[in-house]
């Protein structure tokens, strides 16, 4: 097997981004509605809303990871919360998934001084759960995560 590489996505890896999002989507039974003007306008900006990495084997792409910064208070410092990972089932179990996790904390700037890597994982999804405890990843006691969006976050923001 070819050696697969890790690198920081750039402008020119957004088709490869987004492909490798959209089967992630497909794969989950979700909805995939991001396209690859999305992911330019709001990760190849500055400043980004998230940063990627790509995992490739020759010109095949193999993986990838999107992160976003976030800071919390009852942590004292600042994290990484993991929206995608995805690892194409043709290179699964062979530690790629780790790699990139690894990686997407390495590649954070410096002067985030990530103290934590943060992630949602669906309750269907057992083979995610065992994958991300075996990484050492536990469930947050106490919390719950809420989502605000549409409507809703209109109404909201008429408040201010």
């Amino acid at each position: 097997m070819s050696a697969i590489e890790i690198r920081q996505a750039g402008h020119d890896d957004v088709e490869r981004l987004h492909f490798a999002l959209e089967r992630l989507s497909q794969e989950l039974g979700d909805l995939h509605a991001t396209g690859p003007d999305d992911l330019l306008r709001h990760g190849f900006r500055d400043p980004p809303a998230f940063f990627a990495l790509i995992a490739t084997r020759q010109a095949e792409t193999v993986g990838a990871v999107l992160a976003s910064p976030l800071f919390s208070t009852t942590r004292g410092g600042a994290g990484l919360y993991v929206s995608d990972l995805w690892v194409a089932k043709t290179v699964r179990g062979a530690g790629l998934g780790k790699r990139l996790l690894a990686a997407v904390a390495d590649h954070a700037p410096r002067h985030w001084n990530v103290t934590f890597v943060k992630l949602a994982v669906y309750h269907d999804s057992a083979d995610a759960r065992r994958f991300y405890q075996r990484l050492g990843f536990e469930p947050r006691e106490g919390e719950t995560v809420l989502d605000l969006q549409g409507p809703a976050l209109t109404n909201l923001r008429t408040c201010s």
